[in-house]
């Protein structure tokens, strides 16, 4: 898709110069799917710290059973 866009120019150059592209269709392309691979990474981290733990240390300690040995 073709399309009209106005980026500065220090970070059209700073995304060429960390994408490795010279070319600056390239680098927006690289830039833009990286972003949008990081959000996907943060949603699923808030995600896996957004429910609560279901047992706490003490509950998990208190079902644990004894070892009784015998002789």
């Amino acid at each position: 898709m073709q399309t009209t866009i106005t980026i500065a120019e220090d970070l059209l150059r700073e995304a060429k110069e960390l994408s490795g592209r010279s070319d600056s269709s390239e680098a927006i392309v690289i830039s833009l799917e990286d972003y949008v691979a990081l959000r996907k990474r943060l949603a699923l981290v808030e995600d896996l710290f957004s429910h609560k733990i279901p047992h706490s240390n003490k509950v998990i300690k208190a079902g644990r059973r004894k070892r009784r040995w015998s002789s």
